[in-house]
């Protein structure tokens, strides 16, 4: 009689191991037809399925398939093996003396590419005093760690975050990210950023320049932090300190996302089709002679989410993906080199018309936008949580 029951007991299993795939494919259906992902990716993997892997050569990934071109970047990034652990100042030695018209760059551009490889810097900590921040615990781990990238004058920006969207919630925290406050011309911050870090124990500070260029070492550095302080994070938000978030919303979206499409997740407004902007004079200008082709599928910086479980493959890329620039095309860089692409949701707009700053209507459905202002960041948090629409 046993074999009856044995075979009984086998075809029940698999029974329910068949519903439960129906039930996740059909669930990861409905939400693609809701979501669909970005247009106009190379072919490779699925952001719904795919896991990270970071082949030998990375050439053919970053999409540098055909003749090569002659652009330093392009002919960097086909022969390194890895940035420079010691010396790194020898890759924008490299930069300077390899690109012909380098005399004739932007001078932030410049400054950039003679220190791009230099990633490790010391946190920037009030004279003999420790780190404010404390590490997360083994009972708080975050679901949610909110990573707003902010300058040292910043405060107003970083307020507005702390009174509206940053403040507490359970299964979030959140970090504010910053170079050095004492600036390059202008004032000195120091004592201003040691009593707000004293004050909300909420500041993450590094002892490098805060300009635009520097934003990716915020990333990095965040990344690294993590690994030692706060490994087991589940989602990580890095987003600008201008930007609005509707933190409830995002948690809602987060928890209901399969598990497959979370383990490896990249969120946010996709831009697929980008290409450099060769017009001198702009933030975002790249010289011909410094860079070639056409970016990859990228997040905006504006504020995307990853999984935590991702930052220690993202540091692995970056190590073998030469320095760019724009901190969003390096990531979305470090993220084709692992195999993975971003997923496109409609709730992330990074270009909101001042026009619909203060409309809790338009936002209500919305999970992230940028810019506002403090003023209206703190006006529209309050009005949101009305229930006018």
């Amino acid at each position: 009689m046993r074999c009856p029951k044995c075979l009984l007991c086998l075809s029940a299993l698999l029974t329910l191991l068949g519903l439960k795939v129906y039930i996740e494919w059909t669930s990861e259906s409905r939400l693609n037809k809701a979501y669909p992902g970005p247009r106009g990716t190379l072919p490779g993997p699925t952001p719904s399925s795919a896991e990270p892997t970071l082949p030998t050569n990375l050439s053919a990934r970053l999409g540098q398939t055909g003749q090569l071109p002659s652009a330093y970047w392009n002919q960097q990034q086909w022969r390194l093996g890895a940035l420079p652990s010691v010396d790194c100042q020898a890759w924008g030695a490299a930069a300077a003396a390899e690109i012909p018209d380098f005399t004739s760059y932007p001078q932030d551009l410049r400054r950039f590419l003679l220190s791009a490889a230099c990633r490790s810097f010391p946190q920037w900590l009030p004279a003999g005093e420790g780190s404010h921040v404390a590490s997360c615990s083994d009972k708080d781990v975050p679901y949610l760690l909110l990573a707003v990238k902010s300058e040292p004058g910043r405060f107003a920006e970083r307020q507005a975050v702390r009174e509206t969207w940053g403040s507490a919630v359970p299964g979030t925290r959140l970090l504010f990210l910053l170079g050095s406050p004492l600036g390059e011309g202008g004032p000195d911050l120091r004592s201003l950023v040691t009593w707000e870090s004293l004050r909300y124990h909420d500041l993450l500070l590094w002892d490098f320049l805060d300009v635009p260029y520097n934003r990716t070492l915020k990333d990095l550095l965040l990344l690294a932090w993590l690994g030692h302080h706060c490994p087991d994070v589940k989602f990580i938000l890095q987003v600008q300190d201008d930007a609005f978030v509707h933190t409830p919303a995002l948690l809602e979206h987060l928890r209901t996302l399969p598990p497959t499409w979370a383990r490896s997740l990249y969120l946010g407004e996709v831009f697929t089709q980008a290409k450099p902007i060769r017009k001198p004079g702009g933030l975002f200008y790249v010289p011909g002679s410094f860079f070639e082709g056409g970016y990859p599928a990228y997040a905006s910086g504006g504020g995307y989410v990853i999984a935590g479980r991702l930052a220690p493959w993202l540091l692995q890329a970056a190590a073998r993906v030469a320095p760019f620039p724009f901190d969003d095309i390096y990531t979305g860089l470090c993220f084709r080199a692992l195999g993975l692409v971003p997923r496109a949701h409609p709730g992330f707009l990074t270009a909101w018309p001042a026009d619909r700053a203060r409309d809790p209507c338009a936002v209500r459905d919305l999970l992230l936008v940028r810019p506002l202002s403090p003023q209206d960041t703190i006006w529209l948090w309050r009005h949101l949580q009305g229930p006018q629409c």
